[in-house]
């Protein structure tokens, strides 16, 4: 009987100490553990597609006479972006992009090559992502300092990039300006293949290898169909009614775009992730005109403070978030995304500094109207100050200022600033407060020139292009020459 009490004494003890509150604590705290793990397994994977000289009136959804199938079936399983802004030329898209501000503000107002770059101390997409447990990846183009290691992505919270640092390759060589620039994690490569494909490639391979325990981010930077234009490795057989010469072949490269980024929408859903990632696509800037690209009916093109210029197509798709089908009408900035995305995968999405983005979440989630502050876009050729509908519109340094309501006038046929003197003058203080900051963009002649091979053979006017020429090496990879400069 003592034995048998002596037992029963054990048992129970062993009972309260299972249920006392120490014990209790450490059962909370691994279950916290296991539902922070959770929440950042379940966190959505996020993937930014930014092709480059894409003109609103390229892709199918949009009318145009180019085969895009996979946009297209995008935008009916997504939301299409109306009015979907960026700035008229590459690197200041690139910059507003990962900073969430507006790169008029630190000087980048056109190209960057060279020493020059996107300032370091201005904290970037990837990093933001990192502080939510996210991997952060890029492929593609950079165009945001190559001349100094300090700029290069991997320096700037990339986990890893492969792709290129300047503003234009062969698509074959890899040649920019006689250095070839094509490297992985800094260090040069020399491989066969059109970069469209290896792009294509590589997005695929760490869709597929990342690691399923955390969320990643994926900043796709496609260099299509940006000159050089150069004949794709097979003819898509889709493009038939597309007339000879620029135009054709500018629609062929646009469709093998088109079939990559099929190939990675296939790769998600593969891995079954499809439905738990955000994917946007959009162009840098409108697309040039002498270079087979159509912006549809907006007036100009790349480079221009017109609507051709800076109005490019875009979508976004996340599966049970966003309703499928739907055409999203609310004025979405290219410094909008930053906010945007960090609002819709739970992070903290408050303005950043002056002039930066706002979340346009709540409008493409629950298509609440969002009324946004006046927006400054523009590049060194020219501005735009925005106060939707209203548009006031500067050419060059200089230049005369016009007004137009592109809501009633998306076509900016008709000057209305003698008719609507209040709210050009309004428009007028936003811009004159705009601080005069040195240019970062590349402004001496030497650097200027600094693609002139690829130019020569394809030349902007669009006359006598060879679409078979190859750029060849004439001088050291340009990751090299960076290295050696920093030493």
């Amino acid at each position: 009987m003592k034995k048998l009490n002596f037992v029963l004494s054990i048992i129970i003890a062993i009972f309260f100490v299972a249920c006392s509150p120490n014990t209790k604590t450490d059962t909370n705290q691994s279950t916290s553990n296991t539902s922070s793990h959770i929440d950042t397994i379940n966190q959505p994977n996020v993937i930014f597609i930014l092709v480059d000289d894409m003109g609103f009136g390229d892709v199918g959804y949009n009318g145009s006479e180019i085969a895009t199938p996979n946009l297209d079936k995008m935008a009916r399983k997504g939301m299409t972006l109306n009015r979907n802004y960026v700035y008229p030329i590459c690197s200041p898209t690139r910059a507003s992009l990962l900073t969430g501000q507006n790169p008029l503000y630190y000087g980048i107002d056109g190209p960057i090559s060279d020493d020059n770059g996107m300032p370091i101390d201005l904290k970037i997409m990837p990093e933001y992502f990192k502080d939510l447990g996210y991997q952060s990846f890029m492929v593609g183009k950079w165009h945001l300092g190559i001349g100094n290691t300090d700029y290069w992505p991997i320096s700037r919270g990339f986990d890893s990039h492969y792709g290129f640092l300047g503003g234009s390759i062969d698509y074959y060589t890899h040649v920019y300006s006689g250095g070839l620039d094509w490297q992985r994690e800094g260090v040069s490569l020399r491989e066969e293949g059109h970069a469209t494909d290896l792009f294509t490639a590589e997005a695929k391979k760490i869709i597929n290898d990342r690691d399923p325990n955390n969320p990643f981010f994926l900043y796709l930077a496609y260099n299509a169909p940006h000159a050089p234009l150069q004949t794709t490795p097979k003819n898509s057989g889709l493009n038939e009614d597309v007339k000879a010469g620029n135009r054709y072949v500018y629609a062929e490269m646009v469709t093998q775009l088109d079939n990559g980024i099929g190939q990675i929408i296939d790769a998600l859903e593969n891995q079954g992730i499809l439905e738990n990632t955000i994917v946007v696509f959009s162009s840098d800037n409108g697309g040039s005109l002498s270079l087979g690209s159509n912006n549809g009916a907006l007036r100009g093109g790349k480079g221009s403070p017109w609507e051709g210029g800076m109005r490019v197509p875009g979508l976004i798709m996340w599966a049970n978030h966003i309703t499928a089908g739907q055409a999203l009408d609310q004025q979405i900035a290219i410094q909008d995304w930053l906010p945007t995305l960090l609002d819709a995968v739970g992070g903290e999405s408050s303005p950043l500094e002056i002039q930066s983005g706002q979340s346009m979440w709540s409008a493409i989630n629950s298509g609440i109207e969002i009324e946004r502050n006046p927006l400054i876009i523009g590049s060194a050729s020219g501005r735009a100050v925005f106060d939707y509908p209203w548009k006031l519109v500067r050419e060059g340094d200089v230049g005369e200022h016009q007004l137009y309501n592109v809501l009633e006038d998306p076509y900016e046929k008709e000057n209305l600033a003698k008719v609507k003197p209040e709210i050009l003058t309004r428009l007028e203080t936003v811009l004159a407060a705009l601080p005069n900051v040195p240019t970062r963009r590349t402004v001496d002649e030497k650097a200027s020139s600094a693609n002139a091979s690829i130019k020569k053979t394809h030349n902007t006017q669009g006359r006598n292009i060879d679409y078979e020429a190859r750029e060849q090496e004439t001088r050291e990879p340009w990751a090299e020459a960076a290295i050696k400069g920093n030493n």
